[in-house]
């Protein structure tokens, strides 16, 4: 199978460069960051110091005036330090809050900005005012903008410098030995496998060890070569062989799965499908219901008195019968029809097309039959049991509209018949009205 192509090949060479120019550029990258890190702090930790003593000269400047309330020099003092300075902001408040004078520079709103306050006092104890003072951020943002676009040449410039330096050395000396002995093998192995001739030993280091390792490998290799084609052709046999036992392992595996399959849709007692068959049958007839409105019900049969049975004459005794039980529901439903063993001795029937009255004549057929059943035990003991039966049919407007939903519904309906006496046939449409019936609670 041919390889498929790439639109990108890369050599040693490029591939090298490319990690080492990764390398380099996550060194110069780190470092930078690192340097700028630092110098930016020191920038703003000047910065810091600047503005403190600033606001504390200009408070120590202000104090008498804020004492005497000389409004005049404070403005003409603040426009002053506005004018000259990076000051953007500066307000002066009295010792009660109240502004005295305030200058703000035109460009204030569209300048990055650090705010500093300081307290007004007279002779350094007593709080006469109050300063607030901001300082414009700008020429620090724009030397640390040059700082970096001056790191980025630098380090494109090195990394350019040392890619370059890395590619001939590599191409002088590795790439080019390796091409040599590359071309010395094209075409030296035959059909076969056998290696033809030698390859030339032009270096005395790694590349020329390699080649003189590879000729005193080729008489081994050849002589190999020889015995491993005879294997293989054993081997070609045996698999051959191998494969054929294969295939009819895979045979055996296939029926043993399909016999799992149905033994796992199967109650082992009675033959009939159990919970799992009986949802997978009915899954497509509540589709059909669904889109279409097919109609369809079920019913939920249940032995009345069978743990009594079971607690006198033996859990023997209540097999037989639940196998009699079964096999009188088999007889007595359509061919379409689905029954299966839920579990213990409450079994479901599912008929399809089958609606509220067939529902119901079915069901009373299938009380009848069993009704009049007899299990023979023994040559002395003769039983007789009873089912009671529950039925729910598909219905929209009382939501009967999925499995959960329909099982449940007729496991109420199968309850009420053992509550009024057992031995009967109830419909869940006759309950609707005083269970106070909850769909999304059955779900």
């Amino acid at each position: 199978m041919p390889r498929p192509r790439r639109f990108i090949r890369l050599g040693i060479r490029q591939k090298v460069v490319l990690v080492l120019l990764t390398v380099l550029l996550t060194a110069l990258s780190v470092s930078g960051w690192l340097v700028l890190r630092d110098v930016e702090q020191n920038v703003f930790s000047e910065t810091q110091r600047r503005g403190v003593e600033m606001a504390d000269y200009l408070s120590r400047s202000l104090a008498y005036s804020v004492v005497g309330y000389d409004y005049h020099t404070i403005q003409l003092l603040l426009d002053q330090t506005v004018q000259t300075g990076d000051v953007v902001h500066v307000r002066v408040l009295s010792d009660r809050g109240n502004p005295m004078a305030e200058v703000q520079h035109a460009d204030r709103d569209t300048v990055e900005r650090v705010a500093f306050q300081s307290p007004i006092t007279l002779n350094g104890e007593t709080e006469v005012g109050h300063l607030e003072l901001e300082l414009s951020i700008e020429p620090i943002a724009l030397q640390l903008a040059d700082q970096r676009a001056s790191l980025v040449k630098r380090e494109i410039l090195v990394i350019a410098l040392i890619a370059l330096g890395e590619f001939v050395a590599l191409s002088w000396i590795i790439i080019g030995p390796l091409t040599r002995v590359s071309r010395a093998l094209e075409s030296n192995v035959d059909e076969n496998g056998v290696i033809l001739r030698d390859i030339p030993e032009e270096s005395r280091d790694e590349i020329g060890e390699l080649a003189r390792r590879f000729n005193q490998m080729r008489a081994q290799l050849n002589a190999a070569n020889q015995t491993l084609h005879g294997r293989v052709e054993a081997a070609d046999r045996e698999l051959q062989e191998a494969y054929q036992k294969l295939l009819e392992q895979s045979a055996a595996l296939q029926h043993s799965n399909l016999e799992l399959e149905r033994l796992s849709l199967t109650d082992p007692l009675t033959g009939l499908g159990n919970r799992r068959a009986f949802d997978q049958a009915i899954e497509a007839d509540l589709a059909l219901f669904r889109r279409h409105g097919d109609v369809a019900s079920l019913l939920v049969l249940d032995l009345d008195n069978f743990k009594a049975i079971n607690d006198t004459h033996g859990h023997d005794v209540g097999d037989l019968i639940l196998c009699q039980f079964a096999d009188a529901l088999q007889s007595n439903v359509r061919e379409t029809d689905s029954v299966c063993r839920l579990g213990g001795e409450e079994f479901a029937v599912f008929l399809r097309r089958a609606d509220h009255e067939a529902a119901m004549l079915s069901a009373e057929k299938l009380r009848s039959a069993v009704q009049n059943m007899v299990v023979e035990v023994d040559e002395e003991l003769s039983l007789s049991v009873t089912v009671s039966i529950g039925v729910a049919t598909l219905s929209t407007s009382m939501r009967l509209t999925n499995a959960v939903a329909l099982y449940k519904a007729a496991d109420q309906a199968m309850y009420a018949s053992k509550q009024t006496g057992r031995n009967r046939v109830t419909h869940f449409e006759s309950l609707e009205a005083r269970l106070n019936w909850n769909p999304e609670a059955a779900i």
